[in-house]
């Protein structure tokens, strides 16, 4: 982990804290942060899937791959309009498979391990989210689906264990990180309010790791080989999904409520990610240590 990477993790946490005393009648600091996180450093990790993909891409090459992920971005809009609870499950579980794939990077797992072992760790994280205020979470979701009345606090051992076992199993030894994270990085979630405890895991723990691993890949090549010339990168399409989701949000504020905005939102969201997802998993498979036995 790098001086940079552990000083905004460290950040994030006192923030966590800080907002679990916060007054909770004003989220007005809530959306800038959340807004200030989102716009550093979330959506810019996925905006340069093209050349994670081939550094060296052409025109055509460019072309081909935005025909393919534009496709891919439709296909999953149209599930969230006929099938938007399969849709729902959908994107949960891949978020969780990709989140959890940030916790081992670098890290050599087995391929028969890899997906239980990833959907684990990073399903208990976000069980921990969603479970922290619960009746804001079912407030979101309930356009799409009515949760039952489960409280998930008391079925979060039941995942945490699992993921221990499961990392166990893959025989992949526990360092201090996955001590800590585990330890204190969860509770710590489980306090905050629902926006900060997703953004702070989302931006520290998920988005800059990832841009990180993207950076140390692609300054191997002359035209990304400094921070300068690989943040120039990633302007364009982060620009183009910045405008694209704040033209959307403010559309829909003359029309929706709060809670309806927040969901289009993580709908806009899991729209970019179903693609950068995929493209992540295929550098993450081509540049890290993933045993193929």
């Amino acid at each position: 982990m790098n001086r940079v990477e552990l000083f905004s993790k460290t950040g994030g946490l006192f923030l966590c804290i800080l907002f679990i005393f916060l007054p909770k009648d004003d989220q007005t600091f809530e959306y800038i942060f959340f807004s200030i996180v989102l716009i550093i450093v979330g959506i810019p990790h996925g905006a340069i899937d093209h050349l994670t993909s081939d550094p060296q891409i052409n025109k055509k090459g460019l072309l081909r791959f935005l025909l393919l992920y534009i496709s891919l971005i439709s296909i999953y809009l149209l599930s969230w309009i006929y099938l938007p609870v399969p849709a729902l499950l959908a994107f949960i579980l891949m978020s969780a498979y990709h989140f959890g794939q940030t916790h081992f990077i670098n890290r050599t797992v087995k391929n028969k391990f890899k997906v239980l072992l990833y959907v684990s760790r990073g399903l208990y994280f976000l069980l921990l989210i969603l479970a922290g205020d619960l009746s804001l979470t079912k407030s979101i979701l309930s356009p799409i689906a009515k949760l039952p009345d489960v409280n998930l606090f008391y079925i979060l051992p039941f995942f945490l264990v699992a993921t221990v076992v499961i990392q166990w199993f893959s025989t992949i030894k526990f360092n201090r990180y996955d001590l800590l994270e585990l330890a204190i990085l969860g509770p710590i979630l489980f306090l905050s309010p629902l926006m900060i405890s997703f953004i702070v895991y989302f931006g520290f723990w998920h988005a800059l790791p990832s841009m990180t691993s993207e950076y140390e890949f692609l300054k191997k090549y002359p035209g990304y080989n400094t921070f300068k010339k690989f943040s120039k990168h990633l302007l364009p399409f982060s620009a183009i999904s910045i405008v694209g989701i704040a033209l959307t949000l403010i559309i829909g504020i003359n029309y929706l409520d709060k809670n309806e905005l927040i969901l289009i939102f993580f709908v806009l969201i899991s729209l970019i990610s179903f693609p950068h997802i995929l493209y992540m998993d295929r550098f993450w498979n081509k540049t890290t240590n993933t045993d193929q036995h």
